[in-house]
């Protein structure tokens, strides 16, 4: 078994409370529904001619960046969009693309086009090199220590990504749940200094977290950064539930502090107390601040037929120019002299690619 040794954050200059647009009341964002946005039939039309044109070069996705999906007219918005997102409540959500008519290629083209412009980089978000992730029930489940949440039909408690940007496409939703729960995590943040001052600091000090088999060339089975983390006085958040389960099976005596656990069961319950619900339709596109949001994935149950199980595209994005993140992000993996920012899950054999065949 490994050994292991806590070293202690000291949270001096660290606010107790943190504000502005990111940090919001569920009733309130609920309420305004501003986070949802109407593509018109002129921004679908411009989306769709720039997929076509891609289509008839047959283009990998991965070749496809922000240079050859031009946006002229729908461009500008979606730098206002991108501002929502990392600055604002920290959620998008794009609504009206028929894809029906428009077919699985030109969608998934869409979509990667979408991203080039709401971020930077394309990062894989599993040790294969997924760069277009799929996210449907494989009959995977929790009790595996080597299972991804995506790939079961359980509920996902409140969690963070490796990356800036969370972007999904819903190809078609469950039969019945699979709701998308999100949650202001400065909210959270707050709550928990404001009642439990004690397990906010714990959530400060590194939680050892298991990397599930994803092992990048020179690194442990397991590594450990704080839930909460400031860099020049801003709140980024990280939660991997199941991942910190899990990591003890890597130690003697639980990593974890008790007081760390029982902070986030706190987190949870104060993130689910407080979230907003939003359903998928067949279409819509979700992109949410992965440092300002929590989220999570109600569990579900599919229709019988092969073609009507839910199904979402999944884009991780790195935003070159988003807000500062300590250096702790890279115990994941590289580190600041070779990476611009920390992002992506990398193992010794990783290979970039983008298939839109499901897993």
């Amino acid at each position: 078994m490994a050994t292991h040794q806590q070293r202690p954050v000291s949270p001096t200059d660290v606010p107790k409370a943190v504000h502005g647009p990111s940090v919001w009341s569920a009733e309130d964002v609920a309420s305004n529904q501003q986070w949802l946005y109407h593509l018109s039939d002129a921004e679908v039309s411009e989306l769709c001619k720039a997929a076509t044109r891609i289509d008839k070069e047959q283009l990998d996705l991965c070749q496809i960046d922000k240079e050859r999906f031009p946006l002229p007219t729908f461009a500008p918005t979606l730098a206002g969009l991108h501002q929502q997102i990392t600055e604002g409540v920290g959620i998008v959500q794009l609504r009206g693309l028929p894809i029906q008519q428009i077919g699985r290629r030109r969608t998934a083209i869409i979509f990667w086009g979408l991203c080039q412009h709401l971020g930077n980089e394309v990062v894989p978000q599993n040790a294969q090199g997924h760069m277009l992730g799929h996210v449907q029930d494989l009959g995977q489940s929790f009790d595996d220590p080597y299972s991804r949440g995506p790939y079961t039909h359980e509920r996902i408690e409140y969690h963070s990504d490796a990356c800036d940007i969370v972007g999904l496409l819903c190809l078609c939703p469950a039969a019945h749940g699979g709701e998308s729960s999100l949650a202001s995590a400065g909210m959270v943040y707050n709550e928990l200094q404001r009642q439990r001052p004690d397990l906010a600091e714990a959530l400060l000090q590194p939680l050892y977290r298991d990397r599930r088999g994803e092992i990048p060339p020179d690194r442990e089975a397991w590594y450990a950064f704080p839930v909460f983390n400031f860099s020049d006085g801003q709140l980024s958040v990280n939660n991997e539930p199941s991942y910190i389960d899990s990591v003890a099976r890597f130690f003697a005596t639980d990593p974890n502090t008790p007081a760390q656990h029982e902070g986030l069961a706190l987190l949870e319950k104060l993130a689910h107390e407080n979230h907003i619900e939003i359903p998928f339709e067949a279409g819509d596109m979700q992109f949410i601040h992965n440092h300002t949001i929590l989220h999570s994935r109600e569990a579900f149950n599919d229709a019988d037929g092969a073609n009507e199980k839910r199904h979402l595209l999944r884009v991780w994005l790195l935003d070159y120019d988003g807000i500062p993140v300590s250096d702790a992000y890279y115990q994941r993996h590289g580190s600041p002299d070779t990476n611009r920012r920390p992002g992506g899950i990398i193992g010794p054999d990783t290979k970039p690619r983008a298939s839109l065949d499901t897993l």
